[in-house]
């Protein structure tokens, strides 16, 4: 009979009964598995999927993924960008398949935050992937900002420092 092995190449044996080496008498049966080599999958696109889809399926196929990720003005965050070997082509069950996958646009808006709470306002920031400077005015005990740099709509890289000033 014949199976796929990834230890024993196409075309040698990986096991008999008897086994190598033993004594049998003539004309008796010798049961032989012969090596198909390793099994070849054949791939999906992913491209414009959920990287969780892609992730879980290419797993599921016996396939080891390596992840990298990039930032995309053209596809939300979490969508595959591209993957190596391509759609549509064949790759040994097992062997690595590489994804890069959108963090979303490297791109914020600056949100209006007037009349917020200093924590609030700093984790909307936050949440962006900008840094915040906090200028403080006055005494009061409850800080709401007063003022945004640079200001509200704006288009800002992410990485970027936002001032806020709150009093």
């Amino acid at each position: 009979s014949e199976e796929f092995s990834a230890k024993v190449p196409k075309g040698y044996v990986i096991n008999s009964n008897p086994l190598a080496g033993e004594k049998v008498k003539r004309n008796s049966i010798v049961i032989i598995r012969v090596s198909k080599g390793i099994e070849q999958v054949a791939l999906t696109s992913y491209i414009g999927k959920s990287s969780d889809q892609a992730l879980n399926e290419l797993q599921a196929a016996g396939f080891s993924v390596i992840s990298t990720y990039s930032f995309s003005e053209t596809q939300l965050a979490g969508e595959v960008l591209s993957q190596n070997p391509a759609g549509g082509a064949t790759a040994d069950k097992g062997s690595k398949i590489s994804l890069v996958i959108s963090k979303g646009s490297q791109f914020a808006f600056i949100p209006n935050l007037y009349s917020i709470e200093e924590a609030k306002a700093v984790q909307s920031l936050k949440d962006l992937d900008l840094k915040v400077v906090v200028k403080k005015i006055g005494k009061k005990s409850v800080k709401k900002v007063t003022n945004i740099s640079p200001k509200v709509g704006s288009k800002i890289k992410r990485g970027s420092t936002v001032t806020i000033t709150v009093g």
